[in-house]
């Protein structure tokens, strides 16, 4: 994720740069298509599996929501209890909603505090009937019982539940004709040192940290809605004005949509990867599946090949630059705009490079932001480099890591700490992005290894969670140095 707030002038300047750069260069030579979607199909063997139907009420702004989940015991122990995250729970109240925050009321909710959240009707174990709890006030954390579950052994969860959509401009909730799912639909929460993770829906940084899964979905909706949604879409029927969208993803880390009645559709090919485009205009969502095709045949080139089968961008309303899912991209309407038209393609660099950093390679994004957003911001610049040439490169290492290396901070943070510690969304941007990014720009500039590295990295870690210290080991095998004390230079250490 990016923050926009206070950010566009930067990203214009650099806008003017890369379009000045473009036409001198060539694009890079295409990558085999043979492999789209094959590293995903393979890791999904043995994974929990997520069933959902979905129906889509904008009439009354409400999705229905039935889960079936087949559960299989891989923490080691006994348990209990199931966690499941209902993440769209914290939107009840403005005390507890990420989006009511005073840094982004206004612009989440123009016209006043709308109430959203989850009501679960039902919950069953093995088909028989028990009492699921919400653990927390903000209603994102809710306890089913399962008896006594040994390890090895498994069961299936069912869970009726009815989602209220607010009337707010984030990842769950509507604005401007667009219905925005992100981190909505429940899902197991993370088996972590012999507990469930029950980390709060923190309103900065992306507090969201979960295993790969396989997930089908139903998704009935009006026959007049577009629907951008994480996965390859395996049918499609309409009937009585509604349409029942059957979609499939496999070895994702989240399913996400979001639907508009308002988009236009744009379609592209690169590598083998389907790329869809949803705009408020064609030649917008053309223009975005353009930008689209470069950032994925770069990263590719330089990562490994993409891991799914399709990418999809779609223009939302929130106050973020754009938010990251599994093969889905959030982006800002801002940058749609004719004004902000080439600064559209930095903001899908960034947040397509999360396809290897999150989607493909997780970490903990809510003890070690960094480990994602650092890696992306390096990316970005990466991608700058190759495409435009060293000029536009170095003014956006100026702009994007020399100048929050040298900003006054007035929080005592640092790239490596938890997203709780920020209060700020502008410090969170400047510290975990720019200062992050040094990090890996100084391993560059010590080694010259730090694509090769990357590389190793999402080769070594696909569709698992990577800790730091994972990081960092990995790091000194590839370098053939110790990179610890760098690594603590850059992370751990306060700067005025």
């Amino acid at each position: 994720m990016r923050s926009i707030i206070g950010k566009r002038q930067i990203w214009a300047a650099l806008a003017a740069l890369v379009c000045v750069a473009a036409a001198a260069l060539a694009l890079p030579r295409l990558l085999p298509p043979a492999t789209a979607g094959q590293r995903a199909l393979a890791a999904s063997e043995g994974l929990n599996r997520y069933v959902f139907d979905l129906e889509f009420l904008p009439e009354e702004t409400a999705l229905t929501v039935s889960l079936t989940l087949d559960y299989a015991n891989h923490t080691g122990g006994s348990v209990q209890d199931l966690i499941l995250r209902t993440w769209a729970g914290a939107y009840r109240s403005e005390e507890t909603s990420p989006a009511a925050i005073d840094e982004l009321f206004d612009a989440c909710y123009p016209q006043g505090f709308s109430p959203g959240g989850i009501e679960v009707t039902e919950a069953r174990w093995n088909d028989q009937a028990v009492e699921a709890v919400f653990e927390d006030t903000a209603q994102t954390v809710l306890r089913v019982p399962v008896g006594e579950l040994p390890a090895g052994s498994g069961g299936q969860l069912t869970l009726q539940c009815r989602l209220t959509v607010p009337n707010c401009a984030h990842r769950f909730g509507f604005s401007k004709g667009v219905w925005q799912f992100g981190n909505a639909l429940p899902i197991l929460s993370v088996w972590q040192d012999g507990a469930w993770r029950t980390d709060a829906y923190f309103p900065i940084g992306d507090p969201f940290f979960s295993e790969c899964a396989n997930y089908s979905v139903t998704l009935t909706a009006p026959s007049d809605f577009l629907c951008a949604a994480t996965g390859v879409r395996r049918g499609q029927k309409t009937a009585d004005g509604k349409q029942v969208i059957t979609l499939e993803a496999e070895a994702v880390r989240e399913f996400s949509f979001s639907l508009s009645d308002q988009w236009q559709k744009a379609t592209a090919r690169v590598n083998g990867i389907a790329v869809e485009s949803y705009a408020f205009t064609r030649e917008a969502a053309q223009r975005a599946a353009g930008y689209a095709r470069k950032v994925l045949r770069e990263y590719g080139s330089l990562y490994g090949d993409y891991p799914y089968a399709g990418l999809t961008l779609c223009a939302v309303d929130f106050p973020f630059g754009g938010m990251e899912y599994p093969g889905l991209i959030f982006a800002g309407l801002p940058y749609y705009g004719e004004e902000w038209a080439d600064s559209l393609e930095l903001l899908i660099a960034h947040e397509a490079a999360h396809q290897w950093f999150y989607a493909l390679v997780g970490s903990d994004q809510v003890n070690e932001p960094w480990q994602d957003e650092a890696l992306c911001e390096y990316a970005l610049l990466r991608y700058v480099r190759s495409v435009y040439g060293q000029s536009a490169y170095e003014n956006l290492v100026l702009t994007r890591v020399d100048a929050p290396m040298k900003e006054r901070i007035p929080q005592r943070v640092t790239p490596g700490s938890p997203i709780s510690y920020f209060g700020s969304l502008d410090v969170y941007s400047a510290v975990v992005y720019g200062r992050g990014a040094a990090l890996l720009l100084a391993v560059e500039e010590m080694t010259g290894k730090t694509d090769a590295f990357l590389k190793a990295y999402c080769d070594a870690f696909a569709f698992q969670i990577a800790s730091r210290e994972d990081f960092i080991t990995l790091l000194n095998r590839v370098t053939q140095e110790d990179m610890e004390p760098l690594a603590a230079d850059y992370l751990d250490t306060l700067m005025q």
